[in-house]
Order: C-alpha cells, then structure tokens, then sequence
C-alpha cells in the first residue's frame, strides 16, 4: 500500500511539473509566432483578443498533454513516459504554431494588425484549429 502511495506521488509530482513546463514551452512559441509581446499584452493591456486566442491554445495544448500522460502508463520506467510526454508535447506546440502561421500566410492582411485592431474572427478561425489539432493528436495518442 506504502509502496503504490509513494508511486502515485512520484508520478503526480513529475508529471505536474513536466506540465507545467509543457504550458511554459507552449507560452513562449505562442509569444514567438504571435505580434508583439504576449506577455504585455495579456497582462498589461488586457487585449481580449490575446486572452481568447492564449486561452484557447493553451486548453489545446493541455488536451494533448493529458493524452500523452495517459498513454505513458503502458511503459515499464516513468523516465520513458515523461520522455514521450515532453516529445509528444513538443512535436504538439510545433503543428498547433505551424498552423497559427500558415493561417497568417492564408489570411488578407496580416493576422496580427487584424487581431490587434479587434477582429475576433480570426481569433476564433485560430481557437477552432487548435481544439481541433489538439483533440485529434490526443485522440491519436
């Protein structure tokens, strides 16, 4: 009995803390494929924009996060499931940004001024791809 609590805190605690890094990693590309610092924006401004489209994105990446923790338990060591987990995550935020890219590429205009002037369309068009990216990649785990 001793033995299971001890296990199941050992898997809490690193797999918390592996997703708190996941959402941090997450944080920072958004930062990096978005306009502007994210960070001022969200927590200075209080763009509504920022906050949707960050808040949608991240509830994405956690969709696969927990996908990926629940498929690790099949492995023999916890090393081997927080590694897949972290690779799995990682490989999640590249399509989630790649996709936050190629919509820029495809809209007229620059995503960013359109975000930025308060065109909640293409906030919403992005959120739909990310729940969509990431319920996919989870089911697909």
């Amino acid at each position: 009995m001793k033995s299971l609590l001890l296990e199941n805190l050992a898997d809490v605690s690193s797999y918390g803390l592996l997703g708190i890094l996941v959402l941090l990693v997450g944080y920072l590309a958004l930062d990096v494929v978005t306009p502007g610092s994210l960070r001022t924006l969200l927590w200075k401004e209080g763009h509504q924009n920022s906050v949707i489209l960050t808040a949608g994105y991240l509830i994405s990446l956690g969709v696969v996060y927990a996908a990926s923790v629940h498929s690790s338990v099949l492995v023999e060591h916890r090393w081997q499931g927080l590694l897949f987990s972290a690779i799995y995550s990682l490989v999640a935020i590249a399509i989630m940004c790649f996709s936050f890219v190629l919509i820029d590429w495809l809209t007229p205009g620059r995503l960013g001024e359109l975000m930025m002037t308060g065109n909640s369309a293409v906030v919403w068009i992005n959120i739909v791809v990310f729940v969509t990216l990431g319920v996919s990649m989870g089911a697909a785990l």
